[in-house]
């Protein structure tokens, strides 16, 4: 048997390059929610739009938080700060003649002293009386006078708990302290720099690797899935090379940038997001690609939710399931997260979940579904309430859904709020245009800082989502006419319902036609269970994006690398693949947005197209249909082979995988493999994927 190699380890490095030459194949779920769909319908100015592929590939969409003093998140530094070094506590309790602490009488304390002097047999304390914080106390007590000399640990004599303390020694588990140095702030921040996986997982990656709970660490906001991103993070007290150390090993996960602070970071300290991004293929000539960006620069965009807000399956979107928690018809908004839909793979790691479901709806049995699980017993949301539900009384669907994250349950309400927002600026747009109107509502205040409470996109998904009630705290007044002259359409907000919203009494009756043809009431009266009940809110219906910069470019392979990530530069990497008369188009460009923005809203302005998955998918085979084109239109065999491009003139025979090509051609077959190479990984909150990872070291 072979067993695995111990000692020292190579830093796993990130499981492809920006080149991979291999990404996974996909099955797409085509059935998904158009921008149509969810109120998605205008566009500013009647400029010629273009096409082109939007995140073709995870590496064409970089996201970096730009933090409350305005400094973008980039991974510059990996290395521990020079400056950092921490102190070995020095044990006084040779000083220390009574006890510090009253749980711990007198005769204890002096045994505890006599075991260290003359290696005496354990001494024990009885706690059987005393609560979890009790016996804390005298855990800590104990360390912080005697350190690594004395080991303590709760064990059972008799059916009752004592405390043991006895001597160190060989083989137990040492408890050395250190005193963290007292020029340096207690919070660790540092800059999470990630691939391709969302910052929940990766938070539980690295608390998983440092074994502390995920709880531990904090950031500002959460940021996209199929992206390359970095973000700050912060943690108390824990020594910057122990991060390092202890998350080397993790794919696509690195740290760095290390700042040390008096105050902890929190959800929603952020100024908004720096975007780079890749758009391929495009078709439109220089002058349409530079008057859309240059009318995007000048006019904004309208701020609308984006897909990414309303699920990927158009059978149940998350507003249908938020609908049902407000009407109160607990069993149907479980059903609807439990029913199996047309975006479920069952060859994906989440096939057991769509297995579990289709139990559930052909039986009702909820412990059968459930015991049918798994991989995903603890971290599915289907799992989770499936759990609940067998775990609850019969018919108590409220507790049965408390066991879904809070989180989770009231991103179901904001998609209803979102739905209707969405429908409600299209139609304030259609109505009136792009002035103000007399009843347009304009913040009090005017203060950006608390705007957009209960918004979210893909790089910022949770702001603040984890409270019950958003609380308004914002105030709004209708425009007169007087006023008219003294704002601009930028100054406009539009509420989303709640029962302490304030609506335009232009738009009023549209709202309540919208709400009520869901089935719900403007008044969006409270509810008995408080988590459902929602207050309302205020979002801006046009946004700027700022620092808007880009730049023309070409490249000849669609898995060339067109934008390097912030560990490509940390490495002296530089992008070779760009060329000046490539054979396809793309735009390169740059922008800045508040938290509440969504960056494919913009692409969408730009672009003028639909930006849902699919569309884009479609898309993203066109260099396969020009070498098939040109190869299945050459009438004579012997023509085929100028028609592959060769590598340094070589020769179809000396090259295997050309001549594969060329073999498939004749048959007039497109290879898997040649499948593979169109596609790069799905965007995951609208795509069906068929993960089949290529674990590839580089």
């Amino acid at each position: 048997m072979n067993k695995r190699r111990r000692g020292n380890f190579r830093p796993r490095n990130f499981q492809h390059n920006q080149n991979n030459r291999k990404p996974r194949s996909e099955y797409l779920n085509y059935d998904q929610l158009s921008e149509k769909d969810v109120g998605i319908t205008e566009y500013l100015g009647d400029l010629e739009g273009f096409s082109g592929i939007i995140k073709a590939r995870y590496s064409d969409f970089h996201v970096s938080e730009i933090n409350l003093e305005g400094k973008v998140a980039k991974l510059t530094d990996t290395n521990v700060p020079k400056d950092f070094s921490m102190k070995m506590i020095k044990h006084n309790y040779h000083e220390v003649i009574e006890s510090p602490n009253k749980y711990i009488p007198q005769e204890i304390w002096e045994g505890i002293k006599e075991v260290i002097k003359s290696s005496s047999a354990p001494i024990e304390i009885d706690i059987d009386e005393l609560d979890k914080d009790a016996r804390l106390e005298i855990h800590n007590c104990v360390k912080s006078h005697f350190g690594q000399k004395i080991v303590s640990s709760t064990i059972d004599v008799d059916g009752k708990k004592k405390i043991q303390f006895k001597k160190f020694e060989k083989g137990d588990r040492s408890d050395v302290r250190y005193q963290w140095p007292p020029d340096k702030g207690e919070y660790v921040y540092f800059i999470l720099y990630k691939e391709k996986m969302d910052t929940l997982e990766a938070t539980l990656k690295i608390s998983s690797a440092l074994h502390m709970n995920a709880s531990k660490f904090t950031q500002a906001g959460t940021k996209d899935k199929r992206a390359v991103t970095t973000q700050w993070f912060c943690v108390r007290k824990v020594e910057p090379w122990k991060l390092i150390h202890k998350t080397k090993n993790l794919y696509n996960i690195r740290i760095g940038n290390f700042e040390f602070k008096n105050t902890p970071l929190s959800l929603g300290q952020l100024k908004g997001n720096k975007f780079r991004i890749a758009l391929r293929n495009v078709t439109a000539s220089d002058e349409v690609i530079s008057a859309a960006m240059e009318h995007l620069k000048e006019n904004g965009f309208i701020n609308y939710y984006g897909l990414q807000r309303f699920g990927n399956d158009k059978d149940v979107p998350t507003f249908q399931v938020g609908i049902s928690l407000l009407q109160g018809k607990w069993k149907e908004a479980i059903d609807l997260i439990l029913k199996p839909k047309a975006s479920d793979d069952p060859n994906s790691f989440q096939g057991d979940v769509m297995n579990a479901k289709k139990i559930y709806m052909e039986t009702g049995d909820a412990t059968k579904a459930y015991d049918a699980l798994q991989n995903n017993k603890s971290n599915a949301v289907e799992a989770k309430l499936l759990e609940g539900l067998k775990n609850a009384n019969e018919n108590d669907y409220v507790n049965a859904l408390e066991k879904v994250p809070k989180s989770m349950r009231l991103l179901y309400l904001h998609a209803f709020q979102s739905l209707v927002w969405n429908r409600m600026v299209s139609k304030r747009l259609q109505i009136y245009g792009m002035k103000p109107v007399v009843g347009d509502l304009i913040l009090v205040n005017n203060s950006e800082s608390n705007l957009n409470t209960v918004e979210s996109e893909e790089s910022n998904t949770n702001d603040k989502e984890e409270e019950t009630e958003v609380k308004s705290r914002k105030q709004v007044r209708a425009l007169t006419e007087e006023d008219l002259e003294k704002y601009n359409i930028y100054d406009i907000v539009m509420p989303l319902p709640g029962f302490d919203s304030t609506y335009p009494e232009n738009m009023k009756e549209h709202y309540k036609e919208v709400v009520e043809e869901l089935g719900l009431d403007l008044s969006m009266s409270k509810q008995s269970v408080k988590t459902y009940n929602l207050s309302g809110d205020y979002r801006k219906m046009l946004e700027k994006a700022e620092d808007v910069t880009w730049y023309i470019t070409h490249y000849n392979n669609p898995t060339d690398n067109l934008i390097l990530s912030d560990l490509q530069e940390l490495k002296g990497e530089v992008c070779t693949q760009i060329v000046k008369d490539g054979t396809y188009k793309a735009v390169i460009m740059e922008f800045a947005l508040p938290p509440s923005a969504y960056a494919t809203m913009v692409l969408r302005q730009i672009m003028k197209v639909d930006t849902a998955t699919n569309v884009h998918s479609k898309l993203n085979d066109y260099h396969q249909e020009k070498t098939t084109a040109a190869i299945t239109s050459s009438p004579k065999v012997e023509n085929q082979e100028l028609m592959v491009e060769e590598d340094g003139g070589a020769s179809l025979l000396s090259n295997a995988e050309k001549y594969e090509q060329f073999k498939n051609s004749v048959f007039n077959i497109v290879s898997e493999a040649t499948k593979n190479d169109i596609i790069d990984e799905s965007e995951v909150p609208n795509k069906k994927q068929k993960l089949e990872e290529t674990n590839t070291e580089t």
